[in-house]
């Protein structure tokens, strides 16, 4: 027992002596951790040099101060520094783009400072207060993108001209290159007001013609220099290919300074020659700003190429050039040219072809002829650029997955529109050469209108000359036999044709040719900007049977609008059409029923105005339906303002909330007028009769229940400025209004735009319509009202069951 007693003591002793060396070993490496950590912490001030705050008593007992130093040796070894080290935000980030300054982004963060309030030193302890003064000043960003961006439109073309070349070199300067540069401008040495229309003039009152290019370059700085890259400055006798210098200029690289023009009188000269133009940068031009003073003191020469290459030369220490990113400035200069007799020998030379400008020009039929060749020349450069490309795209279509050959015609054109479904297959129009067929689901045959006309005439005539061009010139067009029109979205429009010619001995051949419009680039419309903001009148035109029909209209807008509409954005005005004598003193009585509706529509929108105005016309059956809209205008002429946004529509319509707001953005002063197409109910019987329908208090959107009314123009919205314009044409012109419909008088008398389109937010209920001898004096409108008692009565198949229907009764009856 002593023994084993012996043992277990002596097992118990080992085991306890391990256990202290574990314990040793453990707080050995604890110890040496937290003296490696301390060590680190110096390291780690290169990171961040922010000072951490610790409150609390046990950061003070961390806290002893140094007598001999400035500084705390908690500033340098305090552990828990790293734990409340401040996030680095993006503001202590510097940014460098190295390949382009020009595109450098710039931040603009918002302004912090650590400010020391006060600062304790006793014998155990320091306390520091720091407080965050935030200077954040409100950072106003530009309404567009690019200007943000610092993106600039490519050139400004300055045009150096005389007054009694406004209308001759500097109008087809303006018309010549409108299309190809993002601006034109000309300066003059005198006021005038009567110059063209869409040139911009710039009068110079200064008599000394050689520091005239000066004020030029001064006004560009001053107004434009933020806009455009470059700046091309040219003379009024100076032909220039507009489509060649956008080309040229797309090839140049804007981070660059550039003088370039050519070199006047031979190739080591350092001026460039004005007379056919010099580019200058946009860096160029702010460094001559710099120097104007000088150039114009020493702007001693008459010569403008002189005057100009002197101060371009003290400015920006620039020689002309006519070389840039490997490309060359070509200019054709002599003052011996005559196109007649020169243009035969020039045009056999590249560099002819390919120059930018040509100078002098004597004359405006020279510019004209010059206009024409070049037109020919980069008309044939497209075409054998066009065949390059289509063999290369032929060539490479061979690796690709489908083989070679597969590629869709006309190469070079995107492949035709695969629908997914039956309901998205493009119709396909029939057509001969009058008449167009299945044109719409509601149609089956159709006049052409003028421009469809035009266009397939175009078509037969190119397919006849290529044909010609295959099979002689004996063969000559008799007529079209079939003729077949698609258009594809995504591609243009595709016509197949069968045509018969007809030779010399009277024998006939139809052939069939396959042709493609492909559509060209698109482009945006701009527009002026419009709010919802604008106030909108509403004129309700009411007659003497409709009161109904006017009280029906104010229950279903006081359900519908009232509620998002106030009294500084609308107002209703309503007003009752007379035309005898009785009516207008029985006007007011009238009112009386309507006036009790909108006494109820104020106890719960107070906000809103609703006026009574009375209108009283010459005679009923002088003055048809769709002439009445003219007499509304001029009876409010002079109870609105000239900027009023007018919508006039008629008693029997429902208006949905969201339309008013539509029609204030879809109605442009000046520019775009609104012509919606409503929604019209079919009668209410037939509805009922077929398809069990007895609610016709509200009208569903369903080809069932109704159809888009294409024909009449009793919904309209426009400004009141743009009626008075057409008033003066009207006058000017001498027509009679009481027989025109007002959509049609902007149609043929004035180029504004006319949104005329489908509108689910406006919906009619069922009237009849009756086309009774007032109206047959005016032929479009008489046909207009029959094609709507046609349709407008029910569709097809309503009509097809309702006939169907009455045969089986009589029949049930016999």
């Amino acid at each position: 027992m002593a023994s084993v007693s012996s043992q277990k003591i002596s097992l118990l002793f080992h085991r306890t002596r391990l256990k202290s060396r574990y314990i040793l070993s453990i707080l050995v490496g604890l110890a040496l951790g937290f003296i490696l950590s301390l060590a680190c912490v110096p390291l780690m001030n290169i990171c961040d040099t922010s000072l951490s705050i610790l409150s609390g008593p046990f950061s003070l007992s961390l806290n002893f101060h140094i007598k001999n130093g400035n500084s705390s040796l908690r500033d340098k070894f305090d552990p828990f520094r790293i734990l409340n080290r401040q996030a680095r935000s993006i503001a202590d980030i510097t940014l460098v783009d190295y390949g382009s300054k020009d595109y450098e982004p710039k931040i603009n963060p918002s302004q912090q400072q650590q400010v020391p309030i006060k600062s304790n030193h006793n014998n155990s302890k320091v306390t520091t207060t720091t407080t965050h003064v935030s200077n954040v000043a409100k950072i106003l960003r530009p309404r567009f993108m690019a200007d943000e961006l610092g993106i600039r439109e490519k050139v400004l073309v300055a045009v150096l001209t005389e007054t009694n070349h406004l209308n001759t070199f500097a109008l087809f300067l303006n018309q010549t290159l409108s299309d190809h540069v993002n601006r034109i401008l000309f300066f003059i040495d005198e006021v005038r007001q009567d110059f063209p229309k869409d040139m911009q003039v710039i009068a110079i009152n200064d008599k000394r013609s050689y520091l005239k290019p000066f004020y030029v370059l001064k006004y560009l700085v001053e107004k434009t220099i933020k806009s455009y890259d470059w700046f091309f400055l040219v003379p009024d006798n100076t032909y220039i290919r507009g489509f060649k210098l956008n080309e040229f200029l797309n090839h140049i690289s804007i981070n660059q300074d550039l003088y370039m023009g050519q070199a006047f009188d031979d190739i080591h000269a350092v001026y460039c020659y004005f007379g056919s133009g010099i580019i200058l940068s946009r860096t160029v031009l702010q460094k001559i700003y710099t120097e104007l003073d000088w150039c114009t003191k020493n702007a001693y020469s008459q010569d403008l190429t002189d005057n100009i290459g002197r101060c371009i030369l003290k400015a920006a220490k620039l020689p002309c050039t006519n070389l840039a990113s490997n490309y060359k400035f070509n200019a054709y200069v002599n003052y011996r040219f005559e196109y007649d007799t020169d243009i035969s020998e020039v045009s056999k030379s590249k560099d002819f072809n390919q120059t930018l400008t040509i100078h002098p020009i004597n004359d405006l039929e020279t510019m004209l002829k010059l206009q024409k060749y070049f037109n020919e020349v980069e008309i044939n450069e497209m075409s054998q650029d066009i065949l390059k490309y289509e063999e290369t795209i032929e060539n490479l279509s061979c690796y690709a997955t489908e083989g070679c050959g597969n590629i869709p015609w006309p190469v070079g054109v995107p492949a035709p529109f695969k629908p997914s479904t039956r309901f998205d297959v493009l119709r396909w129009d029939y057509f001969n050469e009058t008449h167009i067929y299945l044109k719409t689901d509601n149609t089956v045959i159709d006049l052409m209108k003028q421009n469809d006309y035009e266009d397939i005439q175009e078509v037969i005539d190119h397919s006849v000359k290529q044909f010609q061009t295959k099979y002689g010139t004996k063969l000559k067009f008799k007529n079209l036999l079939n003729g077949y029109r698609q258009f594809d979205p995504t591609r243009g429009t595709h016509y197949i044709i069968d045509i018969v010619l007809i030779d010399e001995q009277k024998k006939e051949y139809i052939k069939r040719a396959e042709l493609m419009r492909p559509l060209g680039l698109v482009e945006i419309v701009p527009m002026p900007f419009t709010t919802e903001t604008v106030k909108l009148f509403l004129i309700l035109p009411i007659h003497s049977d409709e009161q109904s029909a006017a009280i029906r209209f104010l229950h279903h807008i006081n359900k519908t609008l009232f509620d998002r509409e106030t009294r500084d954005k609308f107002e209703v005005l309503l007003t009752h059409i007379v035309t005898t004598k009785q009516e207008y003193a029985q006007t007011q009585k009238w009112f009386e029923t309507i006036r009790t509706q909108v006494d109820l529509i104020h106890q719960t929108h107070p906000q809103l105005t609703i006026t009574y105005h009375t209108l009283r016309l010459p005679s009923s059956s002088s003055i048809p339906l769709y002439s009445q809209p003219i007499y509304l205008l001029d009876f409010f002429q002079t109870k609105l303002r000239t900027n009023s946004l007018i919508f006039l529509t008629n008693p029997y319509v429902n208006i949905d909330s969201d339309f008013f707001n539509r029609c204030r953005l879809n109605v442009i002063e000046n520019t775009q007028i609104f012509f919606p197409i409503a929604f019209y109910q079919y009668h209410p019987y037939i509805i009922e009769r077929t398809y069990h329908i007895k609610d016709n208090s509200t009208i569903d959107l369903h080809k069932l229940n109704g159809w888009f009314n294409s024909y009449t123009y009793d919904h309209i919205g426009l400004y009141m400025t743009d009626y008075l314009n057409l008033k003066k044409l009207i006058s000017y012109h001498n027509i009679t209004i009481s027989t025109s419909n007002l959509y049609d008088l902007f149609i043929q008398l004035t180029d504004i735009h006319i949104l005329h389109a489908p509108d689910h937010s406006l919906r009619v209920h069922y009237r009849s319509i009756k086309c009774d001898s007032t109206i047959q004096t005016n032929s479009i409108e008489y046909n207009r009202c029959l094609m709507q008692q046609e349709k407008g009565l029910a569709s097809h198949s309503q009509l097809a069951m309702v006939i169907i229907e009455n045969e089986q009764t009589q029949k049930k009856n016999k």
